[in-house]
């Protein structure tokens, strides 16, 4: 056997190769059997070889080939896959061990805080400007003896991040942690006229100085950026986190429970009707449900609340509160500028005009209406499909911001004649809109009230498309003129 294997070895590459595949004889160039396995698309293993002399002094070889069973080749892919899997785990093992001794080093070079150093909860109070709408939080750390006065702020952003508002809107915005110097921050804020309140936070020494610890290893470049979520991942829900892990204590808010996020929301824009019925139009019914107490601290002055009424071990997490700055009042909307003022009030004259002069109407206001519609509820069709943001899916505004309006209030506009499937439609639109103002309270998701007279305002419209007053007189009939002399 070991002259015959030696045959074998010497001879293979040279000549020709004669193969047995599926009972049966095949020619093809010598290669062995990787030149064979990628000419017959197979597996194949070689059993036996011999050199057989044929006519004209050529020499083959002359094997018989078997498939490799299915079972060994999972086998042979499940112990490849199982060393690529213990390969990835080692490595991301060795960088995570690489990271907790970078955090390890820089806690050790941190300075150990006194026993007068104050660990406290900071509120601003909501501001003028839109992303100020909610108010704020942030953690202060201050230790006079080290002269140390710092401010931790996890809603930081760039505006001039890459595409920053499509970013912000599919879910993919960065934000950050930062940090400042906590008395000129503050007096900063106060002189934009937003309040202050500082809650100081009931924590031993060793607490204090583990949570010193931890928001500075947050603070490191690979550990500060974070993916927001307006409701569950925000500059509240990230103090709040942080104390958590602190004390070993849940941060809850007593009573919550009831409401829904959208009723915590609503009253943040009551001097900004017309922004709280934008976002009312955008949110869908996932924000719905009702907060849980934990949840519910996901607005600063309701975390702020939380920390007051929460407990660390058996004494109170928060000692009291202390108002820095006082809070401005802010300028509010008139209430005749509101949406819902505006759309009841235009529509109720709309159609005491149309009932003064009874002399048919025209269709391009019916037609607008309904493409201003089919624009809106394409936009948010498409934003509530592409965002990530959770907040904007399932929304039930759809069923009146129908798309569809919008060829159909364009077909309106340009055609001379009404067909019968333009009928068909405005009678769909009619009816669509007068259901949704009987039944909406079935639905899942609360709306702003101010859809529905705009919703009447369209049923109306439809309706005089559908049944036009012919031959009707004014009820304001104007004076005959005399007749001129030798008319």
């Amino acid at each position: 056997m070991a002259a015959g294997r030696r045959e074998e070895e010497s001879w293979v590459g040279g000549g020709l190769d004669i193969i047995l595949r599926r009972g049966g004889f095949a020619e093809m160039p010598a290669g062995g059997r990787g030149a064979m396995a990628r000419q017959s698309g197979e597996q194949c293993r070689m059993l036996h070889c011999a050199r057989q002399p044929i006519l004209g002094g050529t020499e083959y070889m002359l094997f018989r080939a078997e498939k490799i069973p299915v079972r060994r080749r999972l086998a042979h892919f499940f112990r490849a896959f199982l060393l690529l899997l213990i390969l990835l785990i080692a490595s991301r093992t060795n960088l995570a061990q690489e990271a907790a001794s970078v955090q390890n080093d820089l806690a050790g070079r941190l300075p150990q805080l006194s026993d007068g150093a104050e660990v406290s909860l900071i509120t601003y109070t909501p501001g003028e400007e839109l992303y100020q709408s909610f108010g704020h939080s942030a953690i202060r750390v201050r230790d006079d003896l080290l002269g140390m006065d710092r401010l931790y702020n996890f809603g930081v952003f760039d505006f001039e991040t890459p595409n920053f508002y499509v970013k912000f809107a599919h879910g993919d915005l960065r934000y950050q942690l930062a940090v400042s110097q906590g008395d000129e921050e503050i007096r900063t804020v106060g002189a934009y006229g937003q309040g202050v309140t500082e809650v100081p936070l009931n924590l031993s020494l060793a607490q204090r100085q583990a949570l010193f610890e931890a928001l500075e290893v947050n603070l490191l470049a690979e550990n500060r950026f974070y993916l927001y979520d307006f409701i569950l991942d925000n500059c509240s829900t990230r103090p709040r986190d942080v104390i958590e892990r602190v004390t070993g204590a849940p941060v809850v808010l007593r009573g919550a429970g009831k409401q829904t996020f959208r009723d915590m929301l609503d009253p943040y824009f009551t001097r900004m009707p017309w922004v709280g019925l934008g976002v009312s139009l955008l949110m869908g019914a996932k924000v719905d449900r009702p907060a849980s107490p934990r949840e519910a601290c996901f607005l600063p002055a309701d975390l702020e609340r939380a920390v007051q009424t929460s407990k660390n071990g058996t004494q109170n997490l928060a000692a009291e509160m202390k108002e820095i700055f006082p809070p401005e009042v802010l300028p509010g909307s008139a209430p005749f500028l509101s949406p819902i003022f505006i759309f009841s009030s235009g529509g109720i004259l709309w159609v005491l005009f149309w009932l003064l002069r009874r002399n048919g109407h025209s269709s391009w206001p019916t037609a607008v209406a309904l493409i201003m519609l089919g624009l809106l509820g394409t936009f948010v069709l498409v934003l509530s499909l592409w965002t990530h943001l959770w907040v904007l899916h399932e929304n039930y505004n759809l069923l009146w911001l129908i798309p569809f309006h919008l060829p159909a209030g364009v077909w309106l506009l340009a055609a001379k004649r009404r067909p019968l499937f333009l009928r068909w439609y405005l009678w769909f639109a009619f009816l669509a809109a007068g259901s949704f103002v009987c039944f909406s309270f079935l639905l899942p998701q609360k709306f702003n009230p101010a859809v529905f007279p705009f919703l009447l305002i369209i049923a109306w419209r439809c309706a005089l498309e559908l049944f036009p007053a012919k031959g009707r007189q004014p009820l304001l009939r104007q004076p005959k003129r005399p007749a001129l002399p030798g008319s």
